[in-house]
């Protein structure tokens, strides 16, 4: 989950991406630990919190982490995207890097999103699979029980639970995208 193949999605999305500001982030899905580790160094002050289903991922990215859970700026917590154990209207930015394809709702997922978010708060959803290749619904079929969605259904799911500002990067040579949102001021 932490090895090199997986690196170019988050340098890709990083590379344009402000979040040297971002002060409470949260990364849904964090697997194990990479992209914490990555946004800890781009934001010395930060305060990053990691949440996961799996009990290994959460293990794995506790000890990359190690010294920043010590330091008290980082935390891995168990959890799902559906329903976090988190409070309302906390985070500055909530990332989600692979992980939507496992959601049982996307719907579900970006709404429970929007509420951990502060007012103004950044939403990050990046992924490897762009949704519109034969080899997508070949992968889906073959591995079941995933979804791999297009910047149009991604898009379709941030307006439906009230974001704006909504925008979409793609990579189409590596068939990355990456599709940022706003949690609208009041």
């Amino acid at each position: 989950m932490n090895d090199k193949r997986h690196a170019a999605l988050p340098e890709w999305v990083f590379e344009e991406l402000k979040i040297g500001e971002m002060t409470n982030i949260l990364d849904v899905g964090c697997g194990g630990g990479a992209n914490i580790k990555r946004m800890l160094a781009m934001c010395p002050e930060a305060r990053i919190t990691g949440i996961d289903l799996s009990n290994l991922a959460i293990e794995v990215a506790n000890e990359l982490n190690y010294r920043e859970v010590i330091d008290e700026r980082c935390l891995i917590i168990g959890g799902n995207a559906a329903q976090m154990p988190l409070a309302r209207d906390i985070f500055d930015m909530v990332t989600a890097f692979e992980t939507i394809y496992y959601w049982p709702s996307l719907d579900g997922g970006v709404s429970e999103m929007m509420r951990v978010l502060k007012p103004g708060g950044t939403l990050v959803i990046a992924n490897e699979m762009d949704g519109e290749a034969e080899s997508d619904r070949m992968t889906e079929r073959a591995v079941g029980g995933i979804r791999i969605y297009t910047i149009d259904e991604i898009k379709q799911s941030l307006n439906y639970a009230g974001f704006n500002n909504i925008d979409a990067r793609h990579d189409e040579g590596r068939r990355f995208i990456c599709v940022t949102a706003r949690k609208p001021r009041d």
